[in-house]
């Protein structure tokens, strides 16, 4: 593709991208209702004149996986970025995720600069970012007894990288990545932490297959 497509398809993708920061729409937004529908009479854009009441957050691109902390609670998610930075963030009400002001990706194909920079005084940066992309897909906390070094981490599957990341916690903080199954299973789709003990995985090939781990010797 000539450059001069590239810088189209790119601008294109930035015009549509400033929505995210837009509050009278729903692009690049996270949303909160009550289960009929009603919206919390505690979201954070509630009685802002020309603001969307159900909103909850902005500035979020491109969410794939979303997971309860089984000790907290509190929703988290991962994004997919451009190309790179993809994200893991804990929604907060009100907060800023940023895009497309802010990213540790870069334009798709020429790799320049989008919006500015990856840091911005009232925009939140990332629990945990990926440079270059792994594609996140699926994630979960692992709470089974199963692995018990593994309770209460965050596992994630991985479209592009073909792999099962781990996400060390240590309270609310992301401590340490470990990749797992490196091309082994293909693109992994899903990722579940089993009432058994075990996690379960999914893939999306059009041979895909479903895949319990188990320890080592079992």
């Amino acid at each position: 593709m000539k450059l001069a497509a590239l810088i189209a398809i790119a601008l294109c993708a930035m015009l549509e991208a400033h929505a995210a920061q837009d509050l009278t729409n729903h692009f690049g937004k996270t949303i909160r209702l009550h289960d009929d529908g009603r919206v919390p009479a505690d979201n954070p854009f509630v009685g802002k004149p020309g603001w969307k009441p159900e909103k909850y957050t902005l500035g979020n691109r491109n969410i794939q996986g979303a997971a309860l902390h089984p000790r907290t609670g509190q929703l988290w998610t991962h994004e997919h970025g451009p190309q790179g930075g993809d994200e893991v963030n804990v929604i907060r009400a009100g907060v800023n995720y940023g895009w497309p002001v802010v990213t540790y990706g870069v334009n798709y194909g020429i790799g320049t600069k989008i919006g500015e920079g990856t840091h911005k005084p009232g925009m939140a940066q990332p629990m945990h970012y990926w440079v270059p992309s792994i594609a996140p897909s699926g994630m979960a906390f692992y709470t089974g007894d199963k692995f018990p070094a593994w309770r209460g981490d965050l596992f994630v599957g991985a479209l592009r990288d073909q792999v099962l990341v781990r996400l060390k916690l240590d309270g609310d903080k992301i401590v340490s990545e470990e990749r797992m199954l490196k091309n082994v299973l293909g693109r992994i789709r899903d990722v579940r932490s089993g009432p058994d003990g075990y996690l379960y995985l999914l893939t999306d090939e059009s041979n895909g297959v479903l895949t319990r781990i188990e320890p080592a010797g079992q």
